[in-house]
């Protein structure tokens, strides 16, 4: 097995499906040969922060702890909340793009987290809108590195020899079947095409199946809007080069006059759109994940605020019943009812959509 590090891509489904629903997958960096992608064996139960291969950068999505289901030899990461995907930002608009002032505004903050990943000799190799996050705060941030590779640091190159990224966004290297290849510019060209999408609602290439697609992707033939500006034009066709020893380098790119202008607010900002059914979503599930995995059977059973407003719109009920038993008694001289009890009203909590969680704290 080739000796680079291996990285390891914890999807959702490994997850309670009441705790990260909605949530993009998060991943663990893996220096050991010996484990593949399908699975990490502990034989640990503790990790300091230190020993996982991150580091907590503006531009990229912040490491927060670890846990462990030892009964499923799982581990997971808490990574820090996004609000939602480049990705779903296009999907909320009519024409399926951004402004190019908001555009340009994340295209730059996309170089600047490259270029960190860089000097730490990481390929991400799937660029795409949906892996680019943003921060409550706007901030742009470099998610999913499920297939992306961490070059060995005695290497001379970026030479990578396995392409597993999103197929729209590969480029003609992998397309035509080459076994070697420059992670650095396969990175430069599914930057391109993120670049290409976010600007004018299109891709660049297309096909009806993914054959289609990889063979119109080889042949590196494409077509610009003619609305789009020369500048902008020139940039794209620079890290869209079919031939990657002469596409566009990172420096590059950040040098050329589209990526240094400073454009005006011009055009209305698309706004991050609200997460669907998810009014009461909490900001942070790390209290309810611990108590999951490590909460003993003693513990007090608490409820979800919506259970508990359920119990107390029945108290108001009977609350009601008791009133007006209680006036028939008076003009009767009978007793009510005695088995209409009134309920214990509890304090409502502060708690994420499950049904029981013993961390649940009160509000």
């Amino acid at each position: 097995m080739d000796n680079r590090i291996s990285i390891c891509d914890l999807g959702e489904e490994e997850i309670n499906n009441e705790i990260f629903r909605d949530i993009e997958p998060v991943t663990w960096i893996n220096d050991d040969p010996n484990y593949d992608l399908d699975e990490i064996n502990m034989f640990f139960h503790r990790v300091d922060s230190d020993q996982i291969i991150y580091e907590e950068k503006k531009k990229k999505c912040k490491f927060i702890d670890v846990l462990y289901n030892d009964e499923k030899e799982k581990m997971y990461l808490v990574m820090e909340f996004c609000v939602c995907g480049l990705q779903d930002m296009l999907g909320s608009t009519p024409l399926k793009k951004l402004p190019i002032w908001q555009a340009h505004d994340y295209f730059c903050q996309l170089l600047d987290g490259l270029e960190y990943l860089y000097s730490k000799g990481i390929v991400h190799k799937d660029i795409k809108p949906g892996n680019l996050l943003l921060a409550l705060d706007g901030t742009l941030k470099i998610s999913d590195f499920g297939v992306a590779e961490a070059l060995d640091m005695f290497t001379q190159d970026d030479t990578c020899k396995m392409g597993q990224g999103s197929p729209a966004f590969q480029p003609p290297e992998i397309a035509n079947g080459c076994e070697t290849f420059s992670g650095f510019k396969v990175d430069i060209w599914s930057s391109g095409v993120t670049l290409y999408n976010i600007t004018t609602g299109q891709y660049p290439f297309q096909g009806d199946n993914i054959y289609k697609l990889y063979e119109n992707i080889g042949k590196g033939e494409y077509t610009i809007p003619e609305e789009v500006e020369e500048s902008l034009r020139s940039l794209i066709q620079g890290m869209l080069q079919k031939n990657a020893d002469e596409r566009f380098t990172l420096q590059q790119v950040k040098r050329h006059p589209w990526t240094v202008c400073r454009y005006p607010r011009t055009q209305e900002e698309v706004p991050i759109p609200p997460l669907k059914g998810h009014n009461w979503h909490s900001m942070t599930v790390l209290p309810y994940l611990m108590e999951y995995h490590y909460g003993g059977d003693d513990n007090p059973t608490y409820y979800t605020e919506h259970q508990l407003n359920e119990e107390k719109r029945l108290q108001e009920v009977e609350d009601r019943i008791s009133e007006d038993q209680k006036a028939t008694w008076n003009s009767h001289n009978s007793k009510p009812n005695s088995q209409q009890s009134k309920r214990r009203w509890r304090k409502p909590i502060s708690c994420i959509n499950v049904k029981k969680f013993p961390s649940c704290k009160p509000s």
